[in-house]
């Protein structure tokens, strides 16, 4: 399947040239997935061992799911803020995973610029309160940050301090954050894919679809054509899209769609109005809003999310209704394209990574923070296979319950969960 129409596939800057699977293969490991999770993997595998061979499978094209439509936003953190009832899991073993989301961000920076990918990394990112009471919660945030991770890179601004990176008669405060970042994520995707192909052990073919997998002593991985590949090791990097493919993985996410549109480049003297200069935003609302002003003059703005698949009646429409409230002015501007994608959440908003057995890992459900996590869970993946595992256990120890249904009746049930609280967030309840 091609890519779908979006800012990132009209903007990319690398082509790929993939492999055709014509007939059945050996290799050391097999991966099945090449979204930034899988790519990742496979770059960093070739870096421990570039002798070991490398099969990367992938049902679309490489960065086709979230990893080539999502906001952009480049931030440390996990979609939940707290590991409260996580029994397994220490006071210090939480910071070592807090610290691994602030590497996660550095690591991602660290690959753009060793291999010079061209994909617009802009440092900078505010997270922003609408209310008094999110300004509270913005506070202890902050404080947590400086306290209790010992994090130095963010700042709390109060209005006249916020007018200074951004203005919206919308947001009354923020944290400025000056490692965050954001980024062109298709072409980072494909910028460090072309650095992985340099290995020549390593495969990637596109528009390959796995139906089922079988494990021995091998994995044998079938394809929907009949071709099998026959690793020592598998790692699945689905995410959203694992579909049936693992019974025991799918109950343990749901994918959720969410929606975005990029604005024409708009004129210098209209964004003065409100940005300084080029810089990522979030803000605080259970169904967040997300939004960025990159090097080229475009908006990027993402919010509202359908738990049901079912999608507004004009997604564009009901998209620049919130840029009207954030940035008045800036709806009456043409989208170049609006666009939507599914990410994968798990029901404590925290990454899905573990073993199914000694020869199969995965990783899934980073919950919308997976821009900056897939890089270093890909590393992390890589390190596992070599025999290196300490991050890889730590993650394994969060425990995840499955959602209501398994995957058959779950999307019900969270539709009338998440109701509840978009409700809360109409009210003004956060």
């Amino acid at each position: 399947m091609n890519y779908s129409d979006n800012y990132y596939t009209r903007t990319k800057s690398y082509k790929v040239d993939s492999s055709k699977l014509n007939e059945s293969i050996q290799c050391d490991v097999c991966i099945v997935g090449a979204g930034l999770t899988g790519i990742s993997t496979a770059y960093y595998l070739s870096e421990l061992d570039p002798a070991l061979k490398i099969v990367v499978l992938e049902k679309n094209k490489i960065g086709w799911g979230a990893s080539g439509r999502n906001g952009g936003q480049l931030l440390h953190g996990y979609s939940s803020d707290t590991f409260n009832g996580q029994k397994n899991i220490s006071q210090d073993e939480e910071k070592i995973l807090w610290n691994f989301s602030v590497d996660a961000v550095k690591e991602v920076k660290r690959n753009i610029k060793k291999h010079h990918i061209d994909c617009d990394l802009i440092e900078g990112f505010l997270l922003t309160a609408a209310s008094d009471r999110q300004e509270k919660s913005l506070l202890k945030h902050q404080r947590e940050l400086e306290q209790k991770y010992n994090y130095k890179n963010s700042e709390f601004l109060n209005k006249n301090n916020l007018n200074k990176y951004f203005r919206s008669p919308f947001y009354q405060s923020a944290v400025y954050d000056s490692e965050c970042s954001q980024i062109h994520p298709l072409n980072y995707c494909l910028g460090l894919t072309k650095e992985a192909l340099k290995n020549k052990n390593l495969s990637i073919y596109e528009d390959v679809e796995v139906s089922s997998y079988k494990s021995d002593k091998n994995v044998k991985v079938i394809t929907s054509n009949n071709i099998i590949i026959t690793a020592n090791n598998l790692i699945l990097s689905c995410n959203a899209y694992i579909e049936n493919l693992s019974k025991i993985l799918r109950p343990k996410i749901m994918p959720v769609k969410t929606y975005v549109t990029a604005l024409e480049a708009l004129p210098d003297e209209t964004l003065k109005k409100f940005f300084e200069k080029p810089i990522a935003v979030s803000d605080m609302f259970f169904v967040l809003n997300y939004f960025r002003l990159n090097s080229h003059n475009n908006l990027i703005f993402g919010g509202g999310v359908s738990y049901s698949n079912v999608d507004p009646i004009d997604i564009e429409k009901s998209l620049k209704n919130i840029i009207k409230k954030v940035m008045p002015g800036l709806e009456k501007y043409n989208s170049i394209s609006t666009w939507s994608g599914h990410v994968a959440i798990t029901q404590n908003r925290l990454p899905h990574i573990g073993r199914i057995d000694s020869n199969i890992i995965f990783a899934q459900g980073y919950s919308g923070h997976g821009v900056a996590l897939t890089t270093l869970v890909g590393k992390t993946l890589a390190q596992t296979i070599y025999g290196e595992s300490s991050n890889f256990d730590l993650f394994s120890k969060i425990t995840h319950s499955k959602f209501p249904g398994g995957g058959i009746l779950d999307t019900p049930l969270l539709v009338l969960a998440m109701s509840y609280y978009k409700l809360r967030d109409k009210l003004g309840l956060y």
